[in-house]
């Protein structure tokens, strides 16, 4: 049975014995990093799975392209799975992963101001011995003024009734712990008599 290869191990140097040893990544170790990364796990975490340090790792990195490879393709799985995540919420109708992706995907802002272009095509002049009739059929005939149907609006549907939360308009009526006056209690020290 062969021996499994291990996902680090120190590199020498070839002939001639130039340069120092280091650690080098091994395909195995490749595709635990990628795992890693994808379950997003902490560069030490993945160190420590490979069997090496932080610093040992990060030498890699630099030294291997495909170590950065490898963790950012485990990174892009995990964004993509938390994107559908958060994509299947907000169509389930939660309203916070929506606000979320618009805001992280497409740069929505709170408090921003929205610059809206509307293009109302400007003022119709029409001469004072002319109808507004016969000037549109004017123009229009000497290929003017578009008169080509508007493009249809997108159907904009709101969310059914079950997925919008019920106003409370009575809430019971329930003592709050802690909220009841404490019996007054005597300082200690102190000496009852009657009469007083």
């Amino acid at each position: 049975m062969p021996k499994a290869e291990p996902p680090i191990r120190k590199v020498y140097p070839g002939k001639g014995g130039v340069g120092r040893a280091h650690w080098g990544v091994t395909k195995t170790g490749l595709a635990i990093i990628r795992k890693m990364a994808a379950n997003g796990c902490k560069l030490e975490t993945i160190a420590g799975a490979l069997g090496c340090s932080h610093d040992a790792l990060e030498a890699c990195r630099r030294r291997q392209p495909e170590v950065q490879e490898a963790l950012d393709a485990g990174r892009a799985v995990m964004h993509d799975e938390l994107v559908d995540i958060l994509m299947q919420q907000a169509r389930a109708g939660q309203f916070v992963p929506a606000i979320f992706l618009l805001k992280s995907r497409f740069g929505y802002r709170e408090g921003a101001q929205l610059e809206v272009a509307v293009d109302l095509g400007g003022v119709l002049v029409v001469p004072a011995d002319m109808s507004v009739e016969d000037y549109i059929a004017r123009k229009t005939a000497a290929g003017e003024i578009d008169t080509s149907p508007p493009m249809p609006m997108r159907d904009v549907t709101p969310p059914p009734r079950s997925l919008i939360p019920e106003a409370i308009e009575h809430l019971p009526e329930a003592p709050i712990p802690g909220s009841e006056p404490a019996p007054r209690r005597t300082p200690s020290g102190t000496r009852l008599e009657r009469g007083d």
